[in-house]
């Protein structure tokens, strides 16, 4: 009888255990990758809520014809907006409105600095003090005049000797002693010591010192009655003729320099009446007439300068303060004016907010600002025709939601 090893029978629990096994495996080599890819293809397609949120919040970017920003509003943000889209006024006044700067009666400032090197030994006048005509601002020291007054006073010793000896000649002469020959002799040796003594005098009163003076000391002084509004001097300082120490204004007159656009200037002449204002004194006019129209156009701005001149005794008006005026003309022809408030500064640019080709958009276009117009208006130089439909209320909001989507996340 033949013996026969046979396996042992398979346990139930191990064969559902291979059988799992089997299947998950399955499951990892040809199920999950579809999966997968179809979990990504849903990421990648923004079907989530921020996605639609996004598309509902106010678009922002540049036009695609001139680079101009772009505001996008859907029809409920625009219903909150309060942009209201109109038209701009053509404003016609008996005067031409045109903007310019306060400066410098020319005639009247004076840049002031020593006549020769020294030192600074004392300043005694400060930034606004009121001068008057000859009052020292500064005491100095120099070689050069110390020098020439040395040369003062050596001649003053050498003419007092050259007429003594003069005054003995002659009556040594009168007298039959002397010659003729030395009494000329004399004469003109006291005539070189007198132009030696000139010329020591001129020096000195050249290089602004005072003939009583002693050593090398001279001052700097006004030359008129003003205002010191610059100072650039220190105690101790070496200074010489290229430096300016001290800037003395007279602000009793002031002048207006008006940029008058060329189309204008047929408008323009001297001696108009002028009607000056400036935004620290509004309701204020300065009355000014115009004294000079210059003779060449600014081939860059097309414009021409012109020149008011106002009294400013009371000092109200400051040099380098912005200013309006109102040139009284004749013909008061109509000018392009919108409310202030439509008007705003996007990116450094003077703009206005113009509906743009679909009914959501609004671009910002560029324009040139001219004077303070009645009425809370504006006039508008450049960049905006009369037809022109452009937002009057709510422009503001519209550079809010620009500066929001540039900086918010918004953009595009």
């Amino acid at each position: 009888m033949s013996a026969h090893t046979l396996a042992p029978p398979i346990d139930r629990s191990t064969q559902t255990e291979w059988t799992r096994a089997r299947l998950l495996r399955f499951l990892l080599l040809v199920a999950v990758p579809p999966l997968i890819l179809l979990l990504t293809a849903c990421g990648e397609g923004g079907g989530s809520d921020d996605d639609d949120h996004a598309d509902d919040s106010p678009q922002v970017g540049a036009s695609e014809e001139g680079g101009d920003p772009v505001v996008h509003l859907d029809s409920a943000a625009l219903a909150v907006s309060g942009v209201v889209v109109g038209t701009p006024e053509l404003v016609s006044a008996g005067f031409l409105p045109v903007t310019g700067s306060i400066t410098y009666d020319q005639n009247r400032v004076s840049h002031i600095g020593p006549k020769t090197q020294g030192r600074v030994v004392e300043l005694t006048a400060e930034v606004g003090s009121r001068v008057r005509r000859g009052q020292v601002l500064a005491h100095l020291e120099s070689p050069e005049v110390g020098a020439t007054r040395a040369d003062l006073h050596e001649a003053e010793a050498l003419l007092e000797i050259a007429q003594e000896n003069y005054d003995r000649e002659e009556r040594l002469e009168a007298q039959g002693i002397s010659s003729r020959r030395e009494l000329l002799d004399a004469e003109a040796e006291l005539r070189r010591v007198q132009a030696r003594l000139a010329s020591a005098q001129e020096r000195l009163r050249v290089l602004g010192a005072d003939l009583h003076d002693e050593g090398g000391h001279f001052d700097v002084s006004a030359p008129y009655d003003g205002i010191v509004v610059e100072r650039h001097a220190g105690r101790g300082e070496v200074v010489d003729p290229a430096d300016q120490l001290f800037t003395v204004a007279d602000l009793s007159r002031l002048w207006i320099e008006l940029d008058i656009y060329e189309r204008n200037l047929s408008r323009v002449r001297r001696d108009q009446p002028v009607g000056v204002t400036t935004v620290a004194w509004p309701g204020r006019v300065f009355p000014g007439r115009i004294v000079y129209v210059a003779d060449i156009v600014d081939p860059d701005r097309r414009t021409v300068r012109a020149r008011v001149e106002v009294e400013n005794t009371d000092g109200a008006l400051k040099p380098g303060m912005f200013a309006t005026a109102r040139i009284d003309v004749a013909d008061g022809a109509p000018v392009i004016a919108v409310p202030r408030d439509a008007v705003q500064t996007v990116e450094g640019a003077t703009v206005v907010w113009v509906p743009g080709a679909d009914a959501d958009e609004f671009v910002a276009r560029a324009v040139t600002m001219g004077a303070e117009l009645p009425g809370g208006l504006v006039e508008i130089v450049s960049g905006l025709t009369a037809d022109q439909p452009l937002v009057v209320h709510g422009a503001f909001t519209l550079k809010s939601e620009l500066a929001e989507g540039e900086f918010g996340g918004h953009g595009h």
